[in-house]
């Protein structure tokens, strides 16, 4: 009997890894993370034994994950919206330099 061997199914090369995004998912898990922590102090708060360290880790986490987040901007497409408007509105007349 023939050994079994894996073959990988190439659909297409996939680019290699970006620096950038790399830090916008972790950017999510803290975000994720601190969320719940913070969820974890208002049941501690409703137990009557609040945690303070909960509340003070989750919004470190949270404020770090936010500008973690904020490093990756991608490119957005006009949604078109209000498109009719902007061919409405006059355009701005250009000053003569003289």
């Amino acid at each position: 009997m023939r050994p079994v061997r894996f073959v990988q199914i190439i659909m297409g090369e996939s680019p290699p890894p970006d620096r950038k995004e790399f830090v916008a998912r972790v950017g999510t898990f803290f975000v994720l993370v601190g969320i719940g922590l913070l969820a974890f102090f208002v049941l501690s708060e409703s137990a009557k034994s609040p945690m303070l360290s909960y509340f003070c880790w989750g919004t470190v986490l949270l404020t770090f994950g936010f500008i973690f987040r904020a490093q990756l901007k991608k490119p957005t497409q006009a949604s078109g919206r209000f498109s009719i408007l902007k061919r409405l509105k006059p355009k701005p007349k250009e000053e003569k330099k003289k």
